[in-house]
């Protein structure tokens, strides 16, 4: 099993939520006491966030480069960045490295065509969802994204920051963001790409008629295919079939299965790209 690096904190709820799933993916397919290997790199979000709000991409980026090096050294095989917005400065931190950055965007875009939908909804923070990097990298694998209304952004936007960043899950709030998911299927979207990790800690796939693309499940499961490639003994209760826990979220068959080695890559035109 290959060695994962992770950089998180931002926040650390959503990271939490990448522990939980990588390690019970792992016991899923490997069973018995079988846990993920991990190396995390926690940052602390407040003055990140500072840093985006003032436009300081470069700073942000230098920071996190500077993770993404530290967890090559540390002996990960490749890295996770456990955060959507923070793909504005995927390829700063991708050209620090020698090994793979997995891409939450191509991720995202091989379960959507794997499911035959080419139009999304896309939820997200307000970098997400208004600037190009994140609608750009899907449209270039062959997703098409439409965004809320700008009142619903903005309230996306504080659902993300002032509750689920500090653990608040709120009821209300919840349906809030399933009546803006709605209005995105009616103006036309196929499918709603949740694209802040924060957002599944309020909704899920059970939650609408149409298909949601949760993109920490995603990316947490494309990351257990590549640490998984290798030729593994699994616990025979898992070989027969006898798996528990809740069911897992599966790329092979996408890109993952089909080429590891090409996401990861920085886009070869060297502009951010989500």
């Amino acid at each position: 099993m290959d060695l994962i690096g992770i950089i998180g904190g931002l926040s650390w709820e959503s990271t939490a939520e990448y522990l939980r799933r990588l390690n019970q993916g792992v016991r899923t397919r490997l069973g018995g006491l079988h846990s993920a290997r991990l190396r995390v790199a926690t940052v602390d979000f407040a003055p990140i966030e500072a840093m985006m709000a003032a436009g300081e991409w470069t700073s942000i980026a230098t920071v996190l480069a500077g993770e993404a090096r530290a967890l090559e050294a540390a002996g990960a095989s490749f890295v996770l960045l456990a955060t959507n917005t923070m793909h504005k400065v995927y390829d700063d931190i991708a050209t620090a490295v020698s090994i793979p950055v997995l891409h939450l965007c191509d991720v995202t875009a091989s379960a959507a065509l794997a499911a035959g939908v080419t139009r999304v909804g896309l939820l997200g923070t307000k970098y997400t969802m208004e600037q190009d990097f994140y609608r750009d990298r899907l449209s270039r694998n062959g997703v098409s994204a439409i965004i809320p209304a700008r009142a619903d952004r903005d309230t996306v936007q504080r659902i993300i920051f002032d509750e689920l960043c500090v653990g608040t899950v709120d009821p209300s709030s919840r349906d809030r963001l399933l009546d803006i998911c709605r209005s995105l299927l009616a103006a036309g979207a196929a499918g709603i790409v949740l694209g802040c990790t924060e957002l599944e800690l309020s909704i899920g796939p059970a939650d609408l008629a149409g298909p949601i693309f949760a993109t920490t499940a995603l990316h947490c499961a494309a990351a257990l295919d590549l640490a998984l490639a290798a030729p593994v003994t699994p616990d025979p209760a898992v070989a027969k079939g006898q798996r528990g826990g809740e069911p897992e979220v599966s790329c092979r068959g996408g890109l993952l299965a089909t080429d590891p080695g090409s996401l990861g890559r920085a886009d070869p035109g060297g502009a951010p790209s989500g």
